[in-house]
């Protein structure tokens, strides 16, 4: 965020509407393959008449134990076409309810993973069930599932025009990342879609929106804004239809129709600067602040016109809705106010002086509590939405420019501090401001000005008692647990400088009362195990699915990120010796080898994961690469392959096997195939 000199010169430094997403962190619960993909063994169901049976287009299965009825249901979204087919989209969903009573369950945190079975592999016992479930807690690539639903990434936008996708929930602690993507300019500020299906980051010195779809992790195109126009801040509609787009330097703002991801519309707002925006949860009015007038527009969010300009103080920045007030407020930069809009009769009902120098203005949790950050003179006032009366004020880190929430606690970073400043939320409320300065980094992020942005820099997580912080100048990650007098880890950005940072929850989330659910795709076909858990009340149960095969099978191949040809397959090899590991990589469409790649890295472990190295490849010449590797004693290990640069993680491509025996290297060659 800029300085108060810099929002004099520009009128305004508005921070973006707030978000909340959800993660847990470091869990050793957890395992290197996070994410939303499904893989197994191939294999199509056949009718008498040798034909391929039609995919069901959804799969459902209910249980009962220890007084508790679950639900199970994978399908299709709406209007999807196929069926349960690999490479589909699916919606995986637990309603879980009193087996006695039939009133759901809600508050639960259910845990929930899917795994390929092999052709002669059955479920037969909940022993069984219970220990494939600590295999998967346990976090240990021998034991991976092909689709984690308690999974989340942290995702960073940084200097380098790169979107980092890094697993903080991966035991082993050498690399972190799993997926790098470039983008065509500088990226400002971003948004993800309701169905967390596509990301979009505004590109100011592109004018355009860059489209960029999660699943695959790969860049889906651009959006254009018009021809010298600035987009930076985003707000997704509450119904995820359309993303509103601030065009900063013109009096215009974008309307994004999502489903086409195409421009809808542009609005005229009156007025120049930089443009916040505030949507109210009905999605009927939109709220946009222009820092060259002293007004806000009031916009028909559906017909898409304006209806009124409001007159608020001087440079209105800041802005937002309170879901217990059903009010709109509004900040003024510049002014020594927060005005009170009501959105039935589109004027101020109220103002509340304040200290010139607020750039942020945010609600807790439960949206009545408003809490203000004064960059000018380093603090922060909350705001009572019930009597619009400040509460109190209190000093906070130097230069404050962003506030966060979890459960519990504001977090509040100060551009000219290393330090974050942490306020008791019910406390605050009650007037009784106290913060505690909490280290988070060594450098201040002042240090490299040209990384302080609109988009938020803390990402809580969603026990609601925690939050990964991230610090440009030190290019890291800190996680913070409420209670600690320091960070509890760190996590590296790979010699990037963040200037944004968003958790990418793909975990199971309550979407309505004992209705557990989450989306991801399908890749892969054959049968499955779905495995669930559930702690309080203790049900452990475990099921089979099977996925059928896509028909456009072959297509999906070639759409494979690459393919991995070891030499040394079936290879017997002496402990404590060198032995060369040589393999192709060749290019899925055209089957030819791909030489030139810088990032190939090579991971050898001895299950159950008690022992690993990571080494990064040499090429050979001709799309070959090696590394030599010494393994430490007899035994079989495993040899997995990742190119970052081609989209190829470890969990994507497949993995070889090398026994280790206690013989003379004279005596070792590959096993006859």
């Amino acid at each position: 965020m800029p300085t108060i000199n810099e929002m004099n010169k520009h009128r305004a430094s508005i921070l973006a509407a707030p978000r909340a997403f959800g993660a847990a962190f470091l869990c050793l619960a957890a395992f290197i393959f996070a994410g939303a993909q499904i893989g197994g063994p191939g294999g199509v169901r056949k009718t008498a008449g040798n034909e391929a049976k039609p995919a069901p287009a959804s799969f459902s299965r209910r249980f009962e134990k220890e007084g508790v009825a679950v639900e199970f249901t994978l399908k299709t979204p709406p209007g999807a076409q196929g069926g349960l087919l690999s490479g589909a989209d699916a919606v995986a969903t637990f309603s879980i309810t009193d087996r006695r009573t039939g009133q759901p369950l809600a508050g639960l945190h259910p845990n929930a993973w899917m795994s390929a079975l092999k052709p002669d592999q059955q479920l037969h016992s909940d022993a069984e069930c219970k220990d494939k479930i600590r295999g998967f807690m346990g976090g240990l690539l021998s034991t991976r599932a092909e689709i984690d639903l308690n999974s989340y990434l942290a995702l960073t936008l940084n200097h380098d025009n790169t979107i980092t996708f890094i697993n903080p929930q991966v035991s082993f602690n050498i690399t972190k990342m799993e997926s790098l993507i470039q983008l065509p300019g500088a990226g400002a500020d971003w948004v993800l879609s309701r169905d967390k299906a596509f990301l979009y980051v505004t590109m100011p010195d592109q004018s355009a929106i860059a489209v960029i779809n999660v699943v695959t992790r790969k860049l889906a195109g651009a959006i254009p804004t018009g021809e010298g126009t600035r987009p930076r801040r985003l707000v997704l509609a509450p119904d995820g239809r359309r993303l509103w787009v601030g065009l900063d330097g013109t009096t215009r703002v974008a309307v994004v129709d999502t489903a086409e991801n195409k421009l809808h519309a542009t609005v005229e707002v009156g007025r120049g600067g930089l443009h916040s925006i505030a949507l109210t949860p009905d999605g009927r009015f939109a709220y946009i602040t222009s820092s060259d007038g002293d007004s806000v527009a009031a916009v028909d969010a559906r017909a898409l016109r304006k209806l009124a300009d409001i007159q608020v103080g001087r440079t209105p920045g800041p802005v937002a809705y309170s879901t217990a007030s059903g009010n709109v407020y509004v900040a003024a930069i510049n002014g020594a106010s927060v005005s009170v809009i009501a959105p039935e009769e589109q004027r101020v009902v109220a103002t509340a002086t304040a200290r010139p120098g607020i750039v942020a203005l945010r609600f807790e949790p439960q949206g009545r509590y408003a809490f203000a950050v004064n960059q000018a003179d380093s603090t922060v006032s909350v705001l009572d939405t019930a009597t619009n009366k400040w509460v109190g004020s209190t000093g906070v880190v130097k230069s404050p420019d962003q506030v966060a929430f979890s459960a519990g606690f504001a977090y509040v970073r100060g551009t000219g501090s290393e330090k974050f400043s942490l306020l008791n939320v019910r406390e605050a409320a009650g007037g009784n401001l106290a913060p505690t300065d909490i280290q988070a980094g060594r450098r201040p992020p002042a240090d490299s000005p040209e990384d302080i942005g609109v988009a938020d820099m803390i990402a809580p997580t969603p026990e609601g008692n925690s939050a990964l912080i991230a610090n440009a100048p030190d290019q890291m990650l800190y996680f913070y647990m409420e209670g600690m007098m320091a960070p509890m880890g760190t996590l590296s950005n790979y010699k990037r400088r963040p200037r944004a940072l968003m958790v990418l929850d793909r975990s199971l989330k309550e979407i309505s009362p004992g209705v557990y659910s989450t989306p991801l795709k399908l890749h892969g076909a054959g049968r499955f195990a779905v495995s669930f858990l559930l702690d309080q009340p203790r049900v452990v149960n475990c099921i089979e699915l099977e996925v059928a095969p896509s028909p456009d099978a072959e297509k999906q191949l070639a759409g494979a990120p690459l393919v991995i040809a070891p030499e040394f397959k079936g290879a017997r090899v002496a402990p404590s010796q060198p032995f060369p590991l040589r393999f192709k990589i060749k290019d899925p469409a055209t089957g030819r080898p791909l030489g030139g790649l810088k990032d190939v890295q090579v991971l050898v472990f001895q299950p159950p994961g008690v022992w690993q190295q990571r080494q990064w490849a040499k090429e050979a010449g001709g799309g070959t690469y090696e590394i030599t590797q010494v393994f430490p004693h007899a035994g079989l290990f495993k040899v997995m392959f990742q190119v970052t640069s081609r989209g190829a993680r470890y969990r994507d491509l497949l993995s070889a096997d090398v026994v280790v025996v206690e013989k003379s290297p004279s005596e070792t060659k590959p096993d006859d195939e």
